[in-house]
């Protein structure tokens, strides 16, 4: 069924999105689930459940226009299948991306595995990340010639991981039972420290000198420094 949000295909609109983002351009596409929106440079993948509003930029002070054409290897959703947040993570396995997650602070790198309700992530600097799905805000393909930071191949390159993961992001938490991991890079409130129980949705974390509990919910990474 065509949402509200479809009417708005190809206007010129401004979005605020989770974290309080303000985000303006053309939506080239949309479904019930993601809308893709075209800011004169970039195609930012965004998922319905992050805009918190929406509304038409009649001024258009950035002189946006429609492109007359788009770069096939910017376009993650080449199907004529209604388009899914999950779809479009598939199709952008193993490609370079920047993806907003916590605050306003990107991560760069590109997506090597795909769970039920979580990806892994593989990043030059914080490498192996696991995030939730619902916690994904954006993504950004990069195109065919560029690397993050330009990087050598030697530096960073994408690579098929053959690694068993649990399906599931509560199972993998469990599986960081007494390590030193680090939660939340990147925002305000992140913790590094050990996990030393977790009970439904609760953890039980371990920082330096404190331990605190925190419900799982909240947690947008977890990666081992």
């Amino acid at each position: 069924m065509k949402n509200l949000i479809q009417d708005f295909d190809k206007e010129i609109v401004k979005l605020e999105i989770t974290g309080k983002k303000i985000l303006k351009g053309i939506i080239i596409d949309s479904s019930s689930e993601i809308i893709v929106l075209f800011n004169g440079k970039e195609f930012f993948y965004i998922p319905v459940s992050h805009i918190h509003e929406m509304k038409i930029d009649y001024y258009n002070e950035d002189g946006l226009k429609i492109p007359s054409s788009i770069s096939q290897d910017r376009i993650i959703n080449d199907t004529n299948e209604e388009m899914t947040f999950v779809k479009v993570l598939t199709k952008s396995l193993g490609t370079y991306l920047e993806m907003h997650v916590v605050n306003n602070q990107p991560f760069h790198g590109y997506i090597s595995n795909i769970l039920k309700d979580y990806i892994v992530f593989q990043s030059p600097i914080y490498k192996k990340m696991y995030i939730p799905i619902r916690h994904i805000k954006t993504l950004v393909p990069y195109s065919n010639k560029q690397k993050p930071y330009q990087l050598s191949n030697d530096q960073f390159s994408i690579k098929k991981f053959n690694e068993n993961f649990p399906n599931t992001f509560e199972e993998q938490i469990g599986n960081f039972k007494n390590i030193l991991t680090v939660l939340n890079v990147a925002e305000k409130n992140n913790f590094t420290g050990v996990i030393t129980d977790v009970k439904g949705s609760i953890i039980e974390f371990q920082a330096a000198k404190d331990n605190f509990y925190y419900n799982l919910q909240h947690i947008k990474t977890i990666h081992i420094p």
